[in-house]
């Protein structure tokens, strides 16, 4: 019986010790996790990212971005065009 005893008291033990030490780390990690994938640091490496593509510019990456600027052109002409119509006609009627 005493085997038993001691044998529930480590597991009890060790578990307890786990949930501490969880509790411990788990604050480090969500502020890492935090400041990875903070806005800031995200806007500044895609900036440096931009700004390096802009100056290593090869030909592959000139067709990628003309496709790319190509496609927005295409979805926003048809919204910019009645926009300018609607901006003339108000100025019209005033």
């Amino acid at each position: 019986m005493d085997y038993y005893k001691k044998a529930i008291f480590t597991f009890i033990l060790i578990i307890f010790f786990i949930i501490i030490s969880i509790r411990l780390v788990e604050p480090v990690i969500e502020r890492q996790i935090k400041s990875a994938i903070s806005e800031k640091k995200f806007s500044e490496k895609l900036k440096k990212e931009l700004e390096n593509s802009v100056e290593d510019f090869t030909p592959e990456k000139r067709d990628f971005y003309k496709k790319i600027i190509k496609k927005a052109y295409i979805k926003w002409k048809p919204l910019i065009n009645e926009a300018i119509k609607e901006a003339d006609s108000e100025i019209n009627k005033n």
